[in-house]
């Protein structure tokens, strides 16, 4: 085996139990941001489905009258009810039988089936943190692409046909030659917002560690003046709103947070290249499922996500998602028929349901500044 540092000879090899670190280290999973912050703050999803009922129309019966003439008494309907279905996720988690027996023991420092427990959870986790970008093709769950769309990607939202109502259209901003500019970020976040109202605002941007090195690049010439005047803001991935913080900088220079005008702006490794989200939390929730059937009580029970005993690094701090409501189950392991092994699986059961469309935005094509 070879290794770095001081070569042992054989007299020290031959006599010398090796020292193994306690933990399997990742080096292979990516942050999932943005999906990691939306399940820890889920709902639950009851009923067969979730419906969601918009309202779509504008009610155009009102008139202003001058004395005893007839007044409009027509009855009109404004709204249109959206179903959304659960999706499903499986993650087997297998484990051999020989070698959890080279495994037992006072010299197995590492758990070999609690580290493919870690292990198999925090990858489920890499392919629902990408799939929440996604259209919601191939089974998966409602993501972005799906919600923030104005039918060039997904012309059916919940059963109901944006061309129809065009109210469930959100708007895509296309970066002119692909430079990201202030100037263009203000059109996108002005398109998602009502104006005079604090709560009508997307309060969070998601995007790429490129793009937001892009975004940094055109505040540089404020990056000092504006931590010696006031700090600098950061905000948490389980907190809505950004914190103001004074400590003291010296001979730096970089953000570790951007925010722009009341949002802040966060890095995914899962994010969609190219693409500046710009979403309003308050409109778009993961409800995942919460009761295991009687049936099958026996071998399923909910995830209760926590410390990973033998693995660390990116993966495995992703998996801080407290919600109660986060939709993850696992199947306890099971002896596989003809085979000395045993499986078990993590099954991931809920739904993205969007409540609004128009209070978030897109930005499209981005390349530079």
């Amino acid at each position: 085996m070879a290794y770095d540092g001081i070569q042992n000879s054989n007299r020290v090899t031959g006599l010398t139990t090796r020292a193994l670190y306690t933990k399997v280290v990742d080096q292979v999973l990516n942050s999932a941001t943005y999906y990691s912050r939306l399940v820890s703050q889920g709902e639950p999803f009851e009923g067969s489905t979730m419906d969601v009922t918009y309202d779509v129309t504008a009610d155009s019966g009102g008139q202003f009258f001058t004395g005893l003439e007839t007044l409009n008494s027509s009855a009109v309907n404004t709204t249109a009810t959206a179903s959304f279905a659960h999706t499903a996720y499986t993650q087997p988690v297998v484990s051999i039988m020989l070698e959890s027996f080279a495994n037992v023991g006072s010299l197995g420092i590492i758990n070999l089936d609690t580290f493919k427990y870690n292990k198999a959870a925090a990858q489920a986790l890499q392919q629902l943190g990408s799939s929440i970008y996604s259209t919601g093709s191939g089974n998966q769950p409602l993501g972005l692409t799906a919600i923030v769309d104005d039918s060039t990607n997904v012309a059916t939202i919940g059963g109901l046909a944006r061309s129809t109502y065009t109210v469930l259209d959100s708007t895509l901003t296309a970066y002119a030659s692909g430079k990201l500019t202030l100037a263009t970020m203000g059109t996108q976040y002005d398109s998602a917002i009502a104006s005079g109202m604090a709560e009508e605002t997307p309060n969070v941007g998601v995007t790429t560690k490129g793009i937001f090195t892009l975004y940094e690049q055109l505040l540089t010439p404020n990056v000092r003046a504006t931590y010696d005047e006031v700090g600098y803001d950061r905000v948490l991935v389980r907190s809505k709103f950004g914190q103001r913080g004074s400590a003291e900088l010296k001979n730096a220079s970089g953000f570790n947070a951007l925010s722009y005008r009341d949002m802040h702006i966060m890095r995914d490794d899962q994010a969609t290249a190219q693409m500046l989200w710009m979403v309003n939390e308050d409109y778009i929730h993961w409800h995942g499922r919460t009761e295991v059937p009687a049936e099958y009580e026996d071998v399923l029970e909910k995830v209760d996500f926590g410390t990973s005993e033998v693995y660390e690094g990116t993966g495995a701090m992703a998996l801080d998602m407290p919600s109660e409501y986060n939709g993850w189950f696992y199947q306890k392991p099971l002896l596989i028929p003809d085979q000395a092994g045993r499986i078990a699986r993590f099954y991931v059961i809920g739904q993205t349901i969007p409540l609004s469309f128009r209070r978030h935005s897109k930005g499209t094509g981005i390349t530079g500044v």
